[in-house]
C-alpha cells in the first residue's frame, strides 16, 4: 500500500484539528524552519550561551567547579 493510499484510508476518521495539521504539514515548505515569528535561531543561541554562563557563575559562587562534557 502506498503512502497516499494509507493517507486516504485514514483521513475519513480524522478530527478537524488533525486535518488542519496534515494540511499545514503538506503546505509548509520542508526546507523552511522560519515561521511568522521569523528566524529565532541566532537569538536562541545567544540565550543558551548566556544561561550556561549564569549557571557556571552560580556553581562557582557555591564553591563548585562547573560541569563540563
Amino acid at each position: 500500500m502506498t503512502a497516499k493510499e494509507r493517507l486516504l484510508e485514514q483521513a475519513p476518521t480524522w478530527s478537524e484539528e488533525q486535518a488542519q495539521r496534515a494540511l499545514l504539514a503538506v503546505e509548509t515548505e520542508p526546507e523552511s524552519t522560519v515561521d511568522a515569528w521569523g528566524d529565532l535561531s541566532g537569538m536562541t543561541d545567544v540565550a543558551a550561551a548566556e544561561t550556561t554562563q549564569r549557571l557556571e557563575d552560580e556553581e562557582r559562587a557555591a564553591g563548585h567547579e562547573p560541569w563540563r562534557r
